[in-house]
């Protein structure tokens, strides 16, 4: 009887330890597993990062205007935020007309409100000289106003049930005197693409919108990239309207690189 006892205890001593060979098995498979996975979502996001980078990019510079590549690793354009005609023109005050109207199609598209600091361009055409260019002056001031006069339906750009629709009045005391009624124009917001140090080694391309020679406080837009120096963000002009772009991700080899072929609003 006693050697049975024994017996069985060696049993349940053998088992134990076969339990704990097990377990710190399953623990070492588990943390492993747990490492793989923490690796590959941490590649993923690095990869996505490389990714959206030349997505928003490519999506800002399409159709910007005045497009300025600085060096290699910035760039510094007017993103496109209006389009639309001139209703009309009282001295350096321009009309636009109504953004939401009663009737037709609007005749001005508005990405963002206008704000002071704003580039008005304008499409100006004189058949006498044959001077065909787009113009520009920066917004001095802006207001909207109700009422049909001046930019009423007798000049075409707005419906008679839209008397009391608000219209934009756009002050730009520099803009060229031959805009007038049924100019095309569009509004631009200047701005800057660059890499930006956020601490703990980690950089992001950040946006700055600058005006008068001076540039803002930075927005983040995507990111964590690698530094400048690492081709963190590069940009080249292969002329054309054709831009390269790479961006380049830490921990990820090489660099995710687009092609940007560039609408005419910027040439």
């Amino acid at each position: 009887m006693s050697a049975r006892r024994g017996f069985l205890l060696a049993e349940a001593l053998c088992a134990l330890a076969l339990a704990g060979v097990i377990a710190v098995a399953t623990a070492s498979a588990l943390l492993q597993g747990r490492r793989l996975l923490a690796t590959a979502e941490a590649r993923a996001r690095a990869e996505r990062a490389g990714v959206e980078t030349l997505q928003i990019v490519g999506a800002l510079v399409r159709d910007a205007d005045s497009l300025v590549v600085l060096g290699d690793t910035a760039i510094e354009f007017q993103s496109r935020i209006a389009d639309g005609v001139v209703c009309a023109r009282v001295g350096d005050a321009l009309f636009l007309p109504p953004t939401r109207p009663s009737v037709g199609p609007p005749l001005v598209s508005l990405a963002q409100p206008l704000e002071v600091g704003d580039e008005v361009r304008a499409w100006v055409e004189d058949t006498v000289t044959g001077y065909r260019a787009w113009v520009s002056a920066p917004v001095e001031s802006l207001t909207t106003r109700t009422g049909d006069a001046p930019c009423g339906s007798a000049g075409g750009f707005a419906d008679a049930s839209d008397a009391a629709a608000a219209r934009m009045r756009v002050v730009a005391p520099a803009l060229d005197p031959r805009v007038r009624a049924g100019t095309p124009l569009r509004v631009g917001r200047r701005g800057r693409l660059a890499l930006y140090n956020v601490g703990e080694g980690q950089w992001m391309l950040g946006w700055r919108r600058c005006a008068n020679g001076a540039c803002g406080v930075v927005q983040p837009v995507a990111g964590p990239l690698r530094s400048p120096a690492m081709s963190g963000f590069r940009v080249r002009d292969l002329g054309g309207g054709m831009l390269g772009l790479s961006a380049g991700v830490a921990g990820i080899p090489g660099v995710f690189e687009s092609l940007v072929v560039r609408t005419d609003a910027g040439r």
